[in-house]
């Protein structure tokens, strides 16, 4: 889960700097477009017509910061209505972008009306991203949505819990309650908040319940750590993974096609979901080897390789023995999800040096880039 943002117009907006609330640090302020396509910025009229109103999100972003970083003089928020989308441009130092970050993630999460087809979507990522899911009953601002997000709907930070990078995270708020309870996944219906863990063919693991959840009004962290610690989806090493890749490609004749993401990296979700809806023809000719960050020495692996890993996400193809035959690498950069032009054409490049895919097949490969949800 990951909320989109802008990041061509990320620049510095000022030389001067904001004193944070104890007025002893100070940041530059930056500015960042976040795409609110998913959030309730769309009012209708008496007279039927839909037109922009971002204002509940903007009173949103202001909260999450606090009264004199705002008096920056720099410091702005300016909603954009465009013909190819809508976006809300605030200007504000890195650290309390990351707290808007964390609040419209939350605030996603919880914005949408059919249970069942997101709950699909959820399960779809799980395999695709080797993680569980984790069904969260809760109000979007929570302090269990906090512990589970991050710092996010006030200036005060709570640490966010490392083992959520090892779930596909679904979020259930009051408006979708029913439909949970219709779904069949519990028997009873439950006003309070509850975590529940799913495999990933939609099975039930694991329940915390409200009363296990929370001590005098607080969130019990250490409780849901080793909830989610006990349920988390084990991910290979790194290195035994490729030499077991290897062995595969060999008796099948095939290719490896490695995979480098982050667990919560946007590109990387978008690329691991196009692998997914395109793993038929993708099978047929590479043995698919998927690693992030999460992956027990997947640094030396890296280093073993002796490639220019360029960010996430990466990928190499590599020979049966073991050969670096294609990487995303072109021009010193690294292509990372090809949505672009330039970008397709070399990861177009990749599986026709390495495949035995028609250029019909190709041209399928390359037009599903651009249709990923």
């Amino acid at each position: 889960m990951h909320i989109r943002i802008c990041v061509a117009l990320f620049i510095v907006f000022a030389s001067g700097s904001s004193k944070a609330e104890d007025n002893s640090k100070e940041e530059p302020v930056v500015l960042l477009a976040y795409s609110v396509e998913e959030f309730p910025v769309w009012r209708t009229g008496q007279d039927g017509k839909v037109s922009f109103d971002a204002t509940i999100l903007t009173t949103l972003i202001r909260s999450c910061c606090s009264e004199a970083s705002w008096r920056h003089e720099s410091a702005a928020i300016v909603p954009v209505k465009q013909d190819d989308g809508s976006a809300i441009a605030v200007a504000q130092t890195t650290s309390n972008h990351k707290r808007i970050q964390s609040a419209l993630q939350q605030i996603s999460a919880f914005a949408y009306d059919d249970f069942e087809k997101r709950l699909r979507k959820s399960l779809r990522d799980s395999v695709a991203l080797n993680k569980r899911v984790l069904l969260l009953e809760a109000s979007p601002n929570s302090q269990l949505t906090q512990l589970i997000f991050g710092a996010s709907t006030g200036p005060e930070d709570i640490e966010r819990l490392e083992v959520v990078d090892s779930y596909v995270v679904h979020c259930v708020g009051d408006s979708n309650k029913r439909q949970l309870f219709r779904s069949g996944i519990h028997s009873e219906f439950e006003k309070g908040y509850r975590l529940t863990v799913l495999d990933q063919d939609g099975s039930i693991r694991g329940t915390l319940m409200d009363g296990e959840l929370f001590e005098r009004g607080a969130v019990k962290a250490e409780v849901v750590q080793q909830f989610l610690q006990a349920n988390e989806l084990k991910v290979p090493d790194a290195i035994q993974a490729l030499e077991d890749a290897k062995q595969v490609a060999t008796q099948a004749g095939k290719n490896v096609l490695v995979q480098m993401s982050g667990p919560d990296c946007g590109p990387c979700i978008q690329l691991s979901r196009y692998f997914a809806d395109h793993n038929e023809l993708f099978s047929r000719e590479y043995v698919h080897l998927h690693l992030d960050s999460r992956s027990p020495h997947r640094d030396k692996l890296i280093e073993e390789l002796d490639v220019k890993f360029k960010g996430v996400p990466w990928m190499v193809i590599i020979s049966a023995e073991g050969e670096i035959i294609a990487t995303s690498e072109v021009d010193s950069r690294n292509i990372g999800f090809p949505a672009r032009e330039k970008a397709q054409a070399h990861f177009r490049a990749m599986l026709k040096s390495t495949s035995r895919f028609s250029s019909e097949e190709l041209d399928l490969l390359i037009i599903g880039l651009t249709s990923v949800e």
